[in-house]
């Protein structure tokens, strides 16, 4: 059966079936709206083609396992981007989870690169191009009303190139606050670090 095949192969390639997102960028596969008409969704899919495997990616432990690996793999890239923000600036110039207002927004990282003005930093993973772009929609919601730069950095996936983000961005209905750019954590340390270290009084060279 051509779909089986389709899901075994995604299966070797990835480690996992495919949630919804991930079928409708597998070209070995129908789309999930195909799917939905022809099984009554992707859930009662598995539950036929997949007895004895987990159907339902959005509840239970499957939901509760991937909440606690996401959370761990964000503190983990905090981690990695303070060590490499130290290497840069002045510690004194770098704050973590500051609270901005106004919106209260706590952020990753706040950089002064002037006695008062600075940008703020919020690291993340996203697994894929349409994943990137479901966490900056929500991002954004946080983000909208601050007043300074904003950086939404992707770390931990090379696959995902700054050429990708941006093609996703100028496609938008709504475009990007003009204050919020979203990058790779290759472009942030080549094009965005060099002329934050110019301008700024605490940089470390």
């Amino acid at each position: 059966m051509e779909l089986m095949a389709g899901l075994g192969y995604f299966l070797k390639l990835h480690g996992h079936y495919p949630s919804a997102h991930e079928i409708d960028n597998f070209e070995y596969l129908p789309s999930s709206r195909s799917i939905q008409r022809s099984y009554g969704g992707l859930q009662k899919l598995r539950e036929r083609l997949l007895p004895g495997q987990i159907s339902n990616y959005t509840k239970g432990d499957h939901r509760s396992g991937i909440a606690k690996r996401t959370y761990s793999n964000g503190r983990s890239l905090e981690a990695i981007f303070y060590e490499y923000l130290v290497s840069q600036f002045k510690e004194i110039a770098i704050h973590e989870h500051k609270l901005i207002r106004p919106g209260n927004v706590s952020c990753d990282f706040y950089i002064y690169t002037a006695e008062t003005k600075g940008i703020i930093i919020d690291v993340f993973y996203a697994a894929s191009i349409a994943n990137l772009v479901n966490i900056t929609n929500i991002k954004l919601k946080r983000y909208t009303l601050v007043a300074e730069k904003t950086y939404l950095i992707l770390m931990g996936n090379d696959n995902i190139t700054q050429g990708m983000i941006d093609e996703k961005c100028s496609r938008r209905h709504i475009p990007l606050p003009t204050h919020v750019l979203v990058v790779t954590d290759l472009y942030f340390r080549e094009s965005v670090i060099p002329e934050l270290l110019v301008k700024s009084k605490y940089a470390l060279s």
